[in-house]
């Protein structure tokens, strides 16, 4: 109800602008922290269990914002360019939807053409759910460190903790030997990260924003061969990340970064 309400109040730059977006009223409702809920839930991130588990709360995602929308073009109307009989035809994604919403879209019509995108939601799950894996990503690291840039234009390199690391700890965990679902982004072959995305997208009537951590070393051959697999799997798009040691990074690992302080020390 809130991102639909925001088409209306937004100042559009362009007329142009507003009437397109008035006219098929596209929200994006996503998600974050599921990286860290499949661990918290004893999951791992790369193997089929948490792939199956990330696609039962994609479909609950999904499922619940359409029969929202719903409910909202009963009360408002449904988009301006809505027509049943195109919105529902076969091999559009209403058309996977239960049979018991496309009846409702039918009879009702529905109040957005697209309703669901995953962001990567970066910086909102660092400062406002306190550290929580991002989007669909799973955990850069358990313990990291974070270049911040100040306000007077300067650098800072700060250590974060994982929220699902912390709270393992809090509850007497050994975090010094972490359970085998504690899977984190740098641990998983890049084949896995896909697959994630992969079980994830039938669910999402837009995009995914997913990074897939390559190694320095992977051979091109292979690659190559992610971007075959991401457009086999029918994926909208991959981003793709090997670590250069020229342009630096954002995030580090905390073993990484110790060995950077212990060679600048020498």
């Amino acid at each position: 109800r809130a991102l639909d309400n925001v088409i209306d109040l937004t100042a559009w730059p362009l007329p142009q602008q507003r009437l397109e977006a008035q006219a098929k009223r596209r929200i994006g409702v996503g998600l974050t922290g599921l990286g860290d809920a499949l661990a918290m839930l004893g999951l791992r991130y790369d193997r089929q269990e948490g792939r199956d588990m990330a696609a039962r709360v994609a479909r609950c995602m999904r499922d619940a914002a359409y029969a929202a929308s719903v409910a909202l073009a009963r009360e408002k109307g449904a988009f301006p360019r809505f027509d049943a009989g195109k919105y529902l035809a076969p091999d559009n994604f209403a058309s996977r939807l239960p049979k018991a919403l496309q009846e409702a879209i039918r009879e009702h019509g529905i109040r957005n053409s697209h309703l669901l995108s995953i962001a990567p939601t970066g910086s909102v799950s660092l400062a406002f759910a306190d550290n929580t894996s991002n989007g669909i990503e799973p955990p850069f690291d358990w313990c990291y460190r974070r270049t911040l840039r100040d306000a007077a234009g300067g650098k800072l390199d700060c250590g974060v903790e994982d929220a699902a690391w912390r709270q393992y700890r809090a509850l007497g965990g050994d975090v010094e030997r972490l359970p085998a679902h504690f899977v984190s982004a740098q641990s998983m072959s890049a084949r896995d990260h896909i697959a994630m995305v992969e079980a994830v997208q039938p669910f999402v009537d837009a995009g995914i924003s997913k990074t897939v951590n390559v190694p320095v070393d992977l051979p091109y051959e292979a690659f190559r061969d992610l971007y075959l697999q991401a457009w086999s799997g029918c994926l909208k798009g991959i981003t793709t990340y090997r670590p250069n040691p020229i342009r630096g990074a954002v995030l580090r690992a905390h073993a990484q970064a110790v060995g950077e302080a212990q060679k600048h020390a020498i």
